[in-house]
């Protein structure tokens, strides 16, 4: 068996094959591109080799040439792979090389390659993020715009007849008339991910699952499918929970045992989905059981922490659901 470590790089790869006694079979550099990949790798059949690349900004494209050559490879987390980190000697060919070594010993800390079909969906999800942000970012540009001329609005929002009112009152401003029109583009770019988002909602069955639940909509229900990816991939509740960062670190010591705050390394859009998702569903009118969970809580702990034990429970709601592809229970 051959292992084959590869550092890459946005515009070119290092990569060190090893035999399974760790003897160095070959090492180059070449620049990122199918044919440099395919040349490099001739010599090494697929069926006698295995290689890891590590995740970095660039890894899905290269992982998608290595698969359609049919070999099996290895997503290595950067975090987690100190080995590589913490080295005193740092070069791209001893990475590539420590890469190797860690697969031929199977002690690489893999991390989990979603599907093609759940990559697009992390892609759609994504970008409606960015139009947000950008639109968010726009809209406060223009208040402060507003506030330093001392201009009062008629509402406290900018609604469709506030717009219309500034185009009017800017129609000579060529600065406040460029925020204007970059709102009206994001605002129709976003209209457009929303329509795509709505019907690849309906044809996906684990995000119409989810929409069963209430205050979940189409945009949050393919926001959680996208991020949890495969729901096999999850051996328990517990395992999904900790995912999405609402298990509580733990800190031991002897016989010390302290429970701290929520773990900050999981699934942040998971985490807020969840969180948004909860606070909708102990607001609806129609009583469930978590509802009446997070009023008790919230009488004894506070809001935030009911509301944060509350998306755990809810967590493990819609864990049940995906495993057992059961709709949403009230009772």
């Amino acid at each position: 068996m051959n292992y084959i470590g590869m550092d890459i790089h946005k515009q070119f790869t290092v990569a060190v094959v090893k035999d399974e006694q760790g003897n160095k079979l070959a090492e180059d550099k070449f620049d990122n591109s199918e044919d440099n990949f395919s040349r490099f790798l001739q010599a090494f059949q697929p069926q006698e080799t295995k290689i890891v690349i590590e995740s970095s900004s660039v890894w899905e494209y290269i992982y998608e040439i290595l698969d359609s050559m049919s070999y099996e490879v290895k997503l290595a987390n950067p975090v987690r792979t100190r080995a590589i980190a913490e080295a005193r000697i740092k070069t791209d060919s001893i990475d590539a090389s420590t890469l190797a070594d860690l697969l031929r010993a199977n002690l690489v800390a893999e991390s989990y390659i979603p599907p093609k079909e759940i990559r697009r969906l992390r892609e759609i999800t994504r970008e409606r993020k960015t139009f947000v942000k950008q639109i968010t970012q726009i809209k406060n540009r223009i208040h402060a715009i507003l506030t330093k001329r001392g201009i009062k609005i008629p509402t406290t929002t900018l609604c469709k007849g506030t717009l219309i009112w500034l185009r009017e009152k800017f129609a000579e401003d060529n600065v406040m008339g460029h925020y204007l029109k970059l709102l009206e583009y994001h605002a129709k770019e976003m209209k457009s991910v929303d329509k795509q988002i709505s019907i690849l909602s309906i044809d996906n069955k684990d995000a119409k699952l989810l929409m069963t639940i209430p205050g979940i909509g189409s945009t949050r229900s393919l926001d959680i499918v996208a991020e949890i990816g495969e729901i096999g991939r999850f051996p328990s509740v517990d395992k999904l929970c900790s995912y999405a960062g609402l298990v509580p670190s733990i800190h031991q010591s002897g016989s010390t045992l302290r429970f701290g705050r929520l773990i900050k390394q999981s699934s942040k859009v998971l985490k807020y989905n969840l969180i948004e998702a909860s606070w909708n569903i102990v607001r609806t009118k129609e009583s469930n059981l978590l509802q009446e969970f997070y009023k008790k809580l919230a009488k004894k702990k506070g809001k935030q922490k009911a509301i944060c034990a509350t998306a755990r429970k809810m967590c493990c709601v819609v864990y049940a659901m995906l495993k057992n592809r059961e709709e949403f229970r009230y009772s």
